[in-house]
């Protein structure tokens, strides 16, 4: 494979992903291509079911394609060991969720320093750099309270936060803000695009909410598996 240019942090050459249901194979993605540069902000819209979950999966080495190669930073998460993809994930990625799945019997603090620790990091360091990071969410005050102590849009900054303590090159968000009011998006949302402005972070974002994907630089649109640029 050619080099990479410096700036093309994920690359998705002719990616496709079936499933077989008794005799009938089912076509989820279907010869996808993909270029993601540094900082740049892409959303991905299209119908329940269509593929959108699954694609983002496929990107974050959480899922196998079918055929075609997923390249993160370089490396072609198809052909390094399971061990490998998973030190790549923590080192180049991170995962905003629709459900925050923080860890509820730990604390705000906690629950971000998680990616941090498994690395050769000093809990002392981690516990500043995740402090930091809560800071710039608008959390600072939030530090020792736990998921269920926290409203939707705290937890849900504290899940920013996470992903973004291990400073990662790319952000895959899925559907980060569905679960939120109107207004909580709106400040959740806002908050993303500051850190991606900060950090210099891309995103690629999941979301059927036409007004967070109208502020990516990027729109794609997922239909029967095939993945068009729509602007």
């Amino acid at each position: 494979m050619a080099e990479q240019s410096n700036s093309v942090v994920l690359e998705v050459n002719a990616l496709s992903k079936s499933f077989s249901d008794g005799e009938l194979q089912v076509d989820v993605l279907k010869n996808v291509n993909l270029q993601i540069s540094a900082q740049e902000k892409v959303a991905i819209v299209g119908a329940s079911g269509s593929g959108k979950s699954t694609l983002l999966h496929l990107l974050g080495g959480l899922d196998a394609a079918t055929s075609g190669e997923v390249v993160l930073c370089g490396q072609d998460l198809n052909k390094v060991s399971d061990k490998q993809r998973g030190e790549l994930r923590n080192r180049y990625l991170g995962f905003i969720y629709q459900f925050h799945h923080l860890l509820p019997e730990f604390t705000a603090l906690e629950n971000v320093c998680m990616p941090l620790l498994v690395r050769d990091s000093t809990v002392v360091e981690v516990k500043q750099q995740a402090k930091d990071m809560l800071a710039r969410v608008g959390l600072a005050n939030r530090l020792q309270h736990k998921p269920s102590e926290l409203s939707g849009g705290e937890r849900q900054r504290v899940a920013i936060a996470r992903a973004l303590i291990t400073q990662p090159k790319i952000i895959l968000a899925d559907e980060p803000t569905g679960n939120l009011d109107s207004k909580t998006a709106a400040n959740v949302t806002e908050i993303m695009m500051e850190l991606n402005a900060e950090l210099h972070t891309a995103i690629i974002l999941v979301t059927h909410d036409m007004e967070v994907a109208s502020k990516m630089h990027t729109l794609y649109e997922l239909q029967d598996g095939e993945l068009a640029r729509n602007n």
